[in-house]
């Protein structure tokens, strides 16, 4: 009776047998119609692959982690016999591999985009402060806003650069997460008029800039309250706050 290959079909499929192993392989489906079939419909499966994870090559190491799981690591000498594998009912081993190395691809492949995902925002984070650095490096005007109350120990800096193509911002330190409240930054007229700037969610990292809508032209001072809505006029407590001193003469 001639011995069935199907241990060896999963690594064929994936192309991870060595050159003689794999020529063995192959010479065995050309005479055996029962590996044949099972090689066709493996083949079938292990196709389907490319569509369930990114369309982009995994990393090596991933990749041979896979290929580790498809394996399984054993020995051949130490697998139980396989004639009970082989034609019991038509089921066969194969399908419950190869659904396990689509479990593993498809939970590479989110660690991986998690990875890159990660990378992408730490990325962001540091072209958004190179930005900034570049915005104030031709010098500009500021103002520095001390926290109080509940914010004791923050600030924040209103920053007008004189650099071409940067708008003002508000360049905040040490502000603390805030349950369900936001805060506000406005300009604030001669006259006591308010005008709402910017309203954020202080994300509570040590830095966080804001960017401010309004130009600071012709107001007197700006000012940050707490406030519980995006919109609507001025009802919350001040926080910070400080004079704008008009531009020098020229």
């Amino acid at each position: 009776m001639t011995e069935h290959v199907t241990d060896d079909l999963e690594p064929y499929a994936l192309g991870a047998l060595s050159a003689e192993d794999a020529e063995r392989i192959a010479a065995h489906l050309a005479a055996c119609p029962a590996c044949r079939e099972d090689a066709r419909s493996l083949a079938e499966v292990v196709g389907t692959l490319p569509d369930t994870v990114p369309s982009r090559a995994p990393r090596d190491v991933l990749r041979d982690r896979i290929l580790a799981a498809a394996r399984g690591d054993v020995p051949a000498g130490a697998r139980p016999a396989a004639a009970w594998r082989l034609r019991f009912g038509r089921v066969h081993a194969w399908p419950i591999a190869i659904a396990g190395l689509a479990s593993v691809a498809v939970l590479l492949a989110v660690i991986d985009i998690d990875a890159s995902r990660r990378l992408a925002q730490a990325t962001a984070e540091r072209d958004k402060w190179a930005a900034i650095a570049d915005s104030v490096s031709e010098g500009g005007r500021w103002w520095y806003m001390a926290g109080k109350d509940e914010l004791d120990g923050a600030g924040g800096t209103l920053i007008v650069p004189r650099a071409e193509g940067h708008g003002p911002f508000v360049l905040f330190h040490d502000l603390p997460k805030l349950s369900g409240r936001l805060l506000t930054v406005w300009l604030v007229s001669s006259d006591n008029t308010w005008v709402r700037a910017a309203t954020f969610r202080p994300n509570g990292q040590g830095l966080q800039a804001v960017d401010v809508t309004v130009p600071v032209a012709g107001f007197d001072r700006c000012a940050v309250t707490l406030e519980t809505a995006w919109t609507g006029p001025h009802t919350g407590t001040v926080v910070m706050e400080s004079r704008i001193a008009p531009p020098p003469a020229n």
